[in-house]
């Protein structure tokens, strides 16, 4: 069914701040009216008898999550991963994959959010060194986002690749790992809008940067995959991820989406993976336990909850699931999903003295060192997932 081939500042609320196909719902005779009628639906409005049919009919049309993920790359030469930037699942589901990735999808480089793309020589250095520079790899971690990223799992990815191409023959072409993130140093511009006032110019000319970060990461997936004609996975944060939707004007300051900016290019050479974390939980969790709670992938675009529209208060609110999610993967209920692992000691004193004033405003409250800074971050900045 695939295509053809916390403390929360306005830079965080547009970046993280959260596509249009036709939906083809399963054939089958039993498939309940709202199915057949193919009209939006509130989750709510879905009655439990109907369940059981959601449930064969992934039965039917599903795959185990990790055999759905490298088979996509049969069909398209960019898979885009929408992480929960907060699951220590997501990660560690493409750290697991990622051996398969390369040696069954044909996968040659994974473009990610989490690092600036004119670091990539520095971060090449690190998954390709006759040994894995542990300490270089912390010390480029600190350098990207001045204190975002204390999550181990997000950094674990760069020994993953590391380990991969370690095995690899002299001859063999080495897996990549490429930032996509802009060049400036977002924890000072993250400052501007918490301290000037919206008519300001400093403010307007922060928002103008930050506008830009989607259509950079866009950019750079077409720099360092798409042109270079290799397959590509994109691991990037939700709501950067979406192929068919759109935020209005009204909504993050109508910024771009990298997805849907790379799917308009490109079209069905770039598909979409939503991985679930607890959203729509209602209907997802029953559905799947009468699976035994069996991790599963499927073409959400093409099944029976396509026309299943998103809760209300969410950042896309009220919109068919097939707009926002092409495909999905459901590793485990959401009262298993855990979340990030922070790194003690990760903010230094070196980091407080260039930033110790951006964690008092950002944070509402005042520091004496790093170790205040950094004991608070790793109690408040990843939160628990939604179950």
């Amino acid at each position: 069914m695939h295509g053809a081939i916390v403390p929360v500042s306005l830079s965080l609320v547009l970046l993280l701040g959260c596509c249009l196909g036709q939906a083809q719902p399963s054939e089958t005779v039993d498939a309940p009216e709202w199915v057949h009628a193919s009209k939006p639906i509130k989750a709510s409005e879905i009655p439990a008898k109907d369940y059981a049919y959601l449930a064969r009919w992934l039965d039917e049309h599903g795959k185990p999550a990790q055999e759905y993920l490298v088979d996509l790359f049969a069909s398209h030469q960019i898979v885009i991963f929408g992480e929960g930037h907060n699951v220590k699942e997501d990660k560690d589901f493409i750290i697991e994959l990622i051996p398969r990735l390369y040696h069954e999808a044909g996968v040659r480089c994974i473009g990610w959010e989490f690092s600036s793309h004119v670091d990539n020589r520095r971060l090449d250095e690190l998954v390709t060194g006759p040994r894995f520079d542990r300490a270089g790899a912390l010390d480029f971690a600190r350098d990207q986002l001045g204190h975002e990223w204390n999550s181990k799992e997000h950094w674990d990815i760069i020994e993953a690749v590391w380990r991969l191409n370690k095995g690899h023959r002299p001859d063999q072409e080495k897996m990549r790992l490429c930032g996509l993130r802009m060049s400036v140093d977002m924890v000072e511009l993250d400052t501007v809008p918490i301290t000037k006032p919206n008519d300001s110019p400093e403010y307007r000319g922060a928002i103008d940067v930050l506008l830009r970060y989607d259509t950079t990461m866009a950019d750079q997936v077409e720099k360092e995959i798409i042109e270079r004609n290799k397959k590509g996975l994109v691991f990037v944060g939700r709501c950067h991820d979406f192929t068919h939707y759109e935020f209005p004007p009204t909504m993050n300051e109508g910024r771009p989406i990298m997805g849907n900016l790379l799917y308009k290019k490109y079209r069905d050479r770039v598909f979409q993976v939503f991985p679930y974390d607890g959203f729509l939980r209602g209907l997802m969790e029953p559905v799947m336990k009468l699976r035994g709670q069996k991790a599963v992938g499927f073409d959400l675009y093409a099944s029976p909850f396509a026309n299943v529209l998103s809760p209300p208060g969410w950042d896309a609110p009220e919109v068919p699931m097939s707009r926002i999610a092409r495909g999905f993967v459901y590793i485990a209920p959401a009262t298993n999903l855990n979340k990030n692992t922070p790194i003690k000691g990760f903010v230094t004193e070196e980091m407080f003295k260039r930033y110790g004033r951006y964690y008092e405003i950002a944070f509402g409250r005042q520091f004496s060192n790093a170790k205040e800074v950094d004991e608070y971050l790793q109690a408040h900045r990843f939160p628990a997932p939604r179950g």
